[in-house]
């Protein structure tokens, strides 16, 4: 397996799968609330919905 923040690979199962260790799982969580990474949305889509103009869960 690989690890997603610093690519090592590792075989053994860890507590803090998918991560090799607790820091890179750390550093992983710090990254998405420091807003490093984040979800793509449609600004205008999401405007329209807030805006009521379009029904929340109406389907894309």
């Amino acid at each position: 397996m690989k690890c997603p923040t610093c690519e090592t690979e590792f075989e053994e199962p860890t507590k803090s799968m998918p991560f090799c260790s607790e820091r890179c799982r750390q550093i992983d969580l710090g990254s998405w609330l420091g807003e490093s990474y984040s979800m793509p949305v449609d600004i205008d889509r999401r405007l329209s919905q807030l805006a009521g103009e379009i029904p929340e869960d109406e389907a894309e």
